[in-house]
């Protein structure tokens, strides 16, 4: 790994990354005293598509925390347009890694990785992320990485101009002869199949059989939510690592209850339209479900990559089971107005006609 001369490099493209405007919707960064950002990098040198592995570092006080938040793209070159594509893919790679250092005074280091591939050749500088700091005592602060300067060579030969490169010569097509076995397969396919159908016609006919096994019934939403949320919570405290999964199931079961429950398809609806339209159904929780909430922080660490924390999938598994209290207390006052509409319609059918006196009387007249 060539990181003592990346280093160099990184730090002195830090000063005009720095003197830059920041981009609009990104914070400004702010970078307190005692902490000071690297970057190193496994190469400086790749081809196009090839990945490169960038570490960002940082010493930070224990008790502190780091978090990414933004990943910059670097400028698209001058008179590529915007239809080109990419002109660079990048992902963290896991979550930050934070290490105990060793007679530190109590230092921490934390490590992010991030894989880039650029797609445009020449030189390509990649602007450092953007990370959120929070102090022991609670204050935060904004932080920018040093970028990195890298080479990227084109696969094209060189001095070659794509558009006018020949397209490589088509290959004729060879068409395999079919051996034995592959008409014996077939014919053993249409045998297994023929011999299926005729099970399937003589089973209909048949009928259903005595013992047939009938399939229970299904669970009730409520019951099946309730399960699922016993299940989550004890997933709630470690998060497996990776609260992405999680946070994806938690959502399911909760937009499923309410699928179930208010026989709407709000599994195929967005955030949004799930709140919105549980408005115009006139069917939305109350305030202290926190609908909205729960499903836009879930949708930040599916979606956008967010960390979590423990804390924070037990506030929106508390959101959840109040989402499942609110949703019996409506089960509930359904199945009371059902078995009243029921009373009432019995109570309004008019009587049956009474028989005639002769109508028991057996055949053959009287005595």
């Amino acid at each position: 790994m060539r990181s003592a001369p990346l280093l160099a490099t990184a730090f002195a493209l830090s000063a005009p990354l720095a003197a830059q405007a920041p981009r609009p919707g990104l914070p400004e960064a702010t970078v307190p005293p005692p902490i000071v950002l690297t970057t190193s990098a496994d190469r400086t040198q790749a081809a196009v598509g090839e990945p490169v592995t960038l570490v960002y570092s940082a010493r930070i006080p224990e008790g502190a925390d780091l978090r990414l938040t933004h990943l910059v793209s670097p400028k698209r070159p001058e008179g590529q347009p915007a239809t080109a594509g990419f002109a660079l893919d990048f992902e963290p790679v896991g979550p930050a890694v934070a290490e105990q250092v060793k007679g530190g005074g109590g230092r921490v280091d934390v490590r992010q990785t991030v894989r880039v591939a650029a797609f445009v050749p020449g030189d390509t500088i990649v602007p450092g992320p953007v990370f959120s700091y929070r102090t022991p005592d609670g204050s935060t602060a904004v932080l920018r990485a040093p970028g990195v300067a890298l080479t990227i060579a084109s696969r094209l030969p060189e001095g070659e101009d794509p558009e006018k490169l020949a397209p490589k010569p088509a290959r004729p097509v060879r068409i395999p002869a079919r051996s034995p076995w592959f008409w014996a397969a077939i014919a053993a396919a249409v045998l297994a199949v023929a011999g299926l159908v005729t099970w399937l016609v003589r089973r209909r006919k048949k009928g259903p059989e005595a013992g047939t096994v009938v399939a229970p019934p299904p669970v009730p939403p409520d019951a099946e939510l309730e399960a699922a949320l016993a299940a989550l919570a004890a997933r709630a405290t470690t998060l497996d690592g990776d609260p992405r999964p999680f946070f994806t199931d938690l959502t399911h079961a909760a937009k499923r209850f309410l699928e179930r429950h208010l026989e709407e398809p709000v599994l195929e609806w967005t955030t949004f339209e799930t709140v919105r339209r549980l408005r115009e159904l006139g069917a939305e929780p109350p305030r202290e479900v926190a609908l909205a909430e729960l499903l836009m922080g879930a949708d930040r660490v599916k979606f956008g990559r967010a960390g979590a924390t423990a804390a924070e999938a037990a506030r929106a598994l508390e959101g959840a089971r109040h989402l499942l209290a609110w949703g019996r207390t409506r089960m509930a006052a359904r199945a009371a107005a059902e078995r009243e509409a029921a009373k009432t319609a019995k109570a309004q059918r008019p009587p049956a006609p009474a028989k005639a006196p002769g109508a028991s009387r057996p055949a053959g007249g009287a005595r």
